[in-house]
């Protein structure tokens, strides 16, 4: 049965990823333009098209009442306003979405504010697929990202520092990935 899965990526990760896809030096979406370098077929959504497409998947008759409610839940914590969602952050966006024929990929970025020191970012990639297919081809598709960008897109470190944000997803999402690396698991 396929599942949703989320990726915690690094601000490390998608500066060398937008310098090897040629995005240029200020991306505001960077797994859209990615995507539309490696000639992926998508539809490209803004905020309420992607809480829209999660709740039109969670409703789909071949799907569990359990995964159901799992997206539901999903589309609800990531589409809650930021001091609801996450008070250690100072901002969540809502960065980008895409559907394709067999699955969602969404793209969200959360900073990490720390004292005197530099803020953090990361990027949190939320994958749903639509069927086990679907599950199958994103998880190539964010391989052949992995690859042709050559380097690792969390480091042990990386994952230390997301801390705060595993720590207040915890219990609210279950989800694979939520409080585990599951780059790790590709």
């Amino acid at each position: 049965m396929f599942e949703p899965f989320v990726l915690y990526v690094s601000k490390r990760f998608i500066d060398k990823a937008s310098k090897t896809f040629g995005l240029g030096l200020i991306v505001r979406k960077p797994l859209v333009e990615i995507l539309r370098k490696m000639n992926v077929k998508f539809k490209e959504l803004d905020r309420d098209e992607a809480k829209a497409a999660l709740d039109r998947i969670a409703e789909t008759r071949g799907i569990t009442v359990t995964a159901s409610q799992l997206i539901k839940s999903l589309a609800l914590a990531f589409f809650l306003p930021t001091g609801v969602f996450i008070a250690t952050m100072k901002k969540v966006f809502y960065r980008s979405g895409v559907e394709t024929e067999d699955s969602i990929i969404l793209e969200f970025l959360a900073e990490i504010p720390r004292v005197f020191r530099p803020t953090l970012f990361y990027d949190i990639w939320l994958i749903v697929p639509k069927t086990d297919i679907g599950e199958l081809n994103a998880k190539q598709i964010i391989k052949t990202i992995v690859e042709k960008t050559g380097a690792s897109p969390l480091t042990e470190e990386e994952w230390e520092d997301a801390k705060p944000i595993i720590e207040k997803l915890k219990g609210r999402l279950e989800v694979k990935g939520i409080t585990e690396n599951f780059w790790k698991n590709l």
